[in-house]
């Protein structure tokens, strides 16, 4: 019985120092992939966008060089994720925030962002808002003057990278839908590297997809954040046709994953998407080839 006992003890004891092992392993890799996506330094002269996982929100890093700047701001809860990703990228300074809406899902950390880095230029949709992020801004920039309230287009531009910031075409027909108003007076933010062009879309729903589709603006790009966290829109199908990207961002997180519906959309239109839920995916971009990279593994290259 005995001998039985330590043979069966001695199994049990090799059993938890195999997991215990694999976890040490696992996290090793997962600290390494994580920290990957906080280093740029490899990447000299290559425009970067991570789109941060923060849950179901907005947040996504644009840098080249030195240059830095931030596209929505996640919750009030994503300012550690956010500020760990700056340390960790070296940057002491923001060169510009863009604030897509005011909603908290992606206003949330821009205050405290505001107070305690550099930001050298703000740029904010020319509307104003019932949410409570909107008052929260609004005093984060009172007696400011680096701040664009963006009524009409405007462009950014720094060597090989082109930043343009795209206000809605008809903004009285989108503020009367006051259930939607916020969403759909999302700014637009199209990226231009080399060869290479990334559309942000922010949170815009049907009426404002209506009035992309009816502009006959050339939106065209290899690259797209899905609007709204991915959630299914009648008309979001016209909308990939139009921009007929090679690649989709999904900003989310598992409380409110990928909709199946749209994941057919994407996979019919030969789309390949890569969702935040998984972790945070970093784009990498020489001017003519991108390569895509979620938790320090390279997916793809094109």
């Amino acid at each position: 019985m005995n001998t039985k006992h330590s043979k069966k003890n001695r199994i049990i004891l090799i059993i938890c120092v195999t997991v215990l092992l694999l976890c040490a392993f696992a996290a090793i890799a997962f600290w390494r992939g994580y920290n990957s996506l906080n280093t740029i330094a490899d990447y000299s002269d290559k425009l970067v966008i991570t789109n941060l996982d923060v849950g179901k929100a907005d947040c996504a890093f644009i840098e080249y060089n030195d240059y830095c700047g931030i596209i929505d701001t996640g919750t009030k809860d994503s300012y550690e994720t956010i500020s760990s990703f700056l340390e960790n990228s070296g940057k002491k300074a923001i060169d510009f925030m863009l604030l897509t809406h005011y909603d908290k899902d992606h206003v949330g950390s821009a205050a405290k962002l505001l107070k305690n880095y550099d930001v050298k230029e703000i740029y904010l949709p020319d509307y104003v808002s019932s949410k409570s992020g909107y008052n929260k801004i609004m005093d984060a920039i009172s007696g400011k003057d680096n701040v664009t309230f963006v009524s009409e287009i405007v462009n950014l531009d720094l060597d090989k990278l082109t930043i343009q910031i795209i206000p809605p075409n008809n903004s009285k027909a989108l503020i009367s839908d006051l259930d939607n108003m916020d969403n759909n007076m999302s700014l637009l933010c199209m990226i231009t590297f080399g060869e290479k062009k990334f559309l942000f879309t922010g949170d815009i729903e049907e009426a404002r997809i209506a009035q992309v589709l009816e502009s006959g603006d050339d939106l065209s790009a290899d690259w797209i954040k899905l609007p709204h966290h991915g959630r299914y829109k009648e008309n979001l199908e016209e909308l990939l046709a139009l921009v007929s990207p090679g690649f989709a961002i999904i900003s989310t997180g598992s409380e409110r994953p990928l909709e199946d519906q749209v994941k057919s959309l994407l996979n019919k239109a030969g789309i390949t998407y890569y969702s935040t839920e998984n972790g945070s995916v970093q784009t990498i971009c020489n001017g003519s080839e991108i390569t895509i990279i979620q938790m320090g593994t390279r997916l793809f290259k094109h």
